[in-house]
């Protein structure tokens, strides 16, 4: 009978172990978190990173990975970013000080702002549903990012380096729906980077010679073509020979028949101007505001139209020609 009664014992004392070892041990749960992750807005024209705001992720996510199985909104669980700039805010652009501001979401749709140094919790009533907080499954969390309008800036690559501090605290299920707590933290960096590309605006009007009864009555005529370019980017600007030269000569044309002229450069002189070599022309000898582009102001070339002499009067008619006016960083 004391043996009987001594087995039992033991008996009990192993499934009251396995019990207390059920209710301690939680399900998996984790948020893993990466050194460091990326996000890049790519290449943009510096007109159109001034006029007009740009979207960028952090990829594949913001550096931090979390699965398991989570409760409601409930017993204070959170996933929570604080972040920092190296650049307070911007992307900056060593070599030329100028500067690209942007801000930081939690989601693409824009609605949940997270703001420099102030502690941002993705577990809410926005996110908990759209990002799956709720199940089983990994959820990468997001980081959004986009630029503002800005001033003019020069061509080149703007970075910012990004540093997030996580903590969490999440609750998993264990037994009579005890709540299971595993908190962390850790820091992560998120580099940010653009390329502003160097761009032109051209404004080129038409050269009109007007009429003529004969090839010697047509008198010089000059043109100003104003061309606006990125902040620093120096360039060079050509003339094509038009849709029907020969050899060298510009012709304009009327069903079949060719009226002969060429473009100088300047109003004086017979230096041609066209697009190879020594023919193009440099931005720091621009009529008008010559020099290194400002990203703002103009500059202004100004050129000379002849109809050559010496050659046959062609039909009476209306003579055409089209010149592309290209540029060279």
């Amino acid at each position: 009978m004391p043996l009987t009664t001594h087995r039992s014992y033991h008996r009990w004392l192993a499934g009251a172990l396995l019990l207390v070892l059920l209710l301690i041990t939680p399900k998996a749960w984790a948020c893993t978190v990466s050194p460091s992750t990326s996000a890049n807005f790519g290449n943009i024209s510096s007109f159109a990173i001034t006029n007009t705001p740009h979207d960028t992720s952090a990829q594949p996510n913001a550096g931090i990975v979390c699965n398991g199985s989570l409760l409601a909104l409930a017993s204070n669980q959170r996933i929570t970013a604080t972040v920092s700039s190296a650049n307070a805010g911007t992307l900056a652009n060593t070599a030329s000080g100028d500067a690209i501001p942007f801000r930081i979401f939690a989601l693409a749709t824009e609605n949940e702002e997270i703001f420099l140094n102030t502690p941002y919790n993705y577990f809410n009533s926005v996110l908990i549903d759209l990002l799956g907080l709720i199940g089983g499954q990994s959820i990468d969390i997001p980081m959004e990012f986009r630029t503002l309008p800005t001033t003019n800036v020069a061509a080149g690559t703007y970075t910012d380096t990004l540093t997030v501090n996580w903590d969490w605290r999440i609750c998993d299920i264990g037994l009579l729906g005890i709540c299971l707590a595993r908190t962390g933290t850790d820091t992560n960096t998120i580099n940010l980077s653009l390329t502003v590309t160097p761009d032109c605006a051209i404004q080129a009007p038409d050269l009109d010679f007007g009429s003529a009864p004969l090839v010697a009555g047509f008198d010089p005529v000059t043109q100003t073509i104003d061309i606006t370019c990125t902040k620093g980017s120096d360039y060079s600007v050509g003339l094509s020979d038009g849709q029907h030269p020969a050899a060298n000569i510009r012709r304009m044309e009327n069903n079949g028949h060719y009226l002969e002229y060429q473009l100088y450069k300047g109003t004086t002189g017979n230096d041609r101007w066209g697009n190879t070599g020594s023919e193009r022309r440099l931005s720091s000898s621009a009529d008008t505001n010559p020099g290194t582009p400002s990203g703002i102001t103009s500059q202004g070339f100004t050129y000379r139209g002849d109809i050559l002499p010496g050659q046959n009067t062609p039909p009476a008619g209306t003579y055409t020609d089209m010149i592309v006016v290209d540029v060279i960083f």
